[in-house]
């Protein structure tokens, strides 16, 4: 496309708009009720000059509005039916074209009645055409090319009855009117551009910004769990526990019910880690990690590391022999035979709901260590009654 004619685009701002952008205006240039508005406001002057006696003019002036009436609503309702998530190259084609078509018919509406029309109808034909091309340029200066082709056309059929009235003077003063409106057009235009660039830089931005906020949250998130989370097994760290003790501790007193815990000791580990080195050492805890998240985790329990070898897993509205029932599955899990010879020994307690959460754990950790004095590999249980008695399971 030339430089100049790259100035006045079918449709301004092409390369900025989106879909939904491009649609909308769309919709604006292809509805025909402002055309319909000008249209009456033309029917009356040939209603006024049908009155004066010039029936034959008025005849031919009000056949080429409804010319130009039938081109516009139809455009507009085919555009209506199958225009919509079309082509809009294709449908600014056409409405180019439509705007061609509408000047020339308007514009030979405009010189008609002029010729045929009194002095002081003239004037008002004149006015009604200036209105136009102003309705014209404030309408469509998004399309500057189908915008100037009508101003320049409804001027054109003016110019030569204007001459052949005698108004020579009136040519250059239509010349610089004309002027002016694609001034106006080309103004307008740049503005729109503007806006559209800024509006496009503030979407983009706004995109940008919460993509910055969903990471942010992500890591937020991320830093949230890392920071209950144990890194090298995996599973809640004490911080975790204590949390979650002190949370559900809350909720059974209200409820009246009652709260498990198991405390798991990994047995002999300080001579498993001699004998096979730390690495091996990081392996069987990460093992019996596994182990826990599988049996106890996935019941939704609260499983965590409690801090070297211990590991506790904390039951909600769970009685003793539930519990003494989990941490025997524990135990036989971890001893299966493998390569890692692993045993646990195991404490569980319940606890009343008027108990403290310090007492629960007092009483889980008074159960383990009398598993590891009874041998190890095995579940002692504490009660939650007045006794309090440690019983093997």
């Amino acid at each position: 496309m030339p430089p100049f004619l790259s100035r006045f685009p079918l449709l301004l701002g092409a390369d900025v708009c989106d879909a939904r952008q491009k649609q909308e205006l769309l919709d604006e240039f292809f509805d025909h009720r402002p055309f319909l508005v000008a249209s009456i406001v033309m029917a009356l002057v040939i209603v006024q000059v049908c009155l004066s006696g010039q029936t034959p003019t008025a005849l031919m002036a009000a056949g080429m509005l409804v010319c130009a009436l039938f081109v516009r609503i139809m455009t507009a309702e085919a555009y209506r039916r199958y225009g919509r998530g079309g082509d809009e190259r294709r449908w600014l084609r056409i409405f180019a074209a439509m705007c061609v078509a509408i000047a020339m018919l308007w514009g030979s509406t405009g010189a008609v009645l002029y010729g045929a029309a009194d002095a002081n109808m003239r004037l008002a034909v004149l006015a009604i055409g200036c209105v136009l091309i102003q309705a014209v340029t404030l309408r469509t200066y998004m399309a500057p090319g189908p915008t100037l082709a009508q101003v320049f056309i409804l001027i054109a059929f003016h110019l030569p009855v204007l001459v052949a009235d005698g108004l020579t003077v009136l040519v250059p003063i239509c010349l610089l009117y004309g002027g002016f409106q694609a001034y106006c057009i080309l103004q307008l235009g740049q503005v729109r551009l503007r806006q559209m660039h800024a509006e496009r830089d503030a979407l983009r931005l706004l995109d940008e910004l919460q993509r910055t906020n969903v990471e942010l949250t992500r890591a937020n998130l991320r830093l949230a769990q890392s920071a209950f989370s144990d890194p090298l097994t995996g599973i809640g760290n004490r911080r975790r526990f204590e949390e979650a003790l002190g949370a559900l501790a809350a909720a059974a007193g209200r409820e009246g019910s009652a709260l498990s815990l198991l405390m798991i000791d990994v047995d002999g580990f300080k001579r498993f880690n001699d004998a096979h080195g730390h690495v091996a050492g990081d392996e069987a805890l990460r093992l019996v990690a596994g182990v826990l998240e599988t049996t106890a985790g996935r019941q939704g329990h609260v499983v965590a590391r409690y801090g070297g070898e211990e590991f506790v897993v904390l039951m909600a509205r769970s009685g003793l022999d539930e519990a003494v029932a989990l941490a025997e599955a524990i135990r036989a899990a971890v001893g299966v035979p493998g390569a890692m010879p692993l045993t646990v020994s195991i404490g569980a307690a319940t606890s009343a709901p008027s108990d403290p959460p310090a007492a629960l754990v007092e009483r889980a950790d008074a159960a383990l260590y009398a598993a590891k004095r009874a041998g190890r590999d095995r579940v002692v249980a504490a009660g939650a009654g007045p006794d309090r008695d440690l019983r093997r399971a």
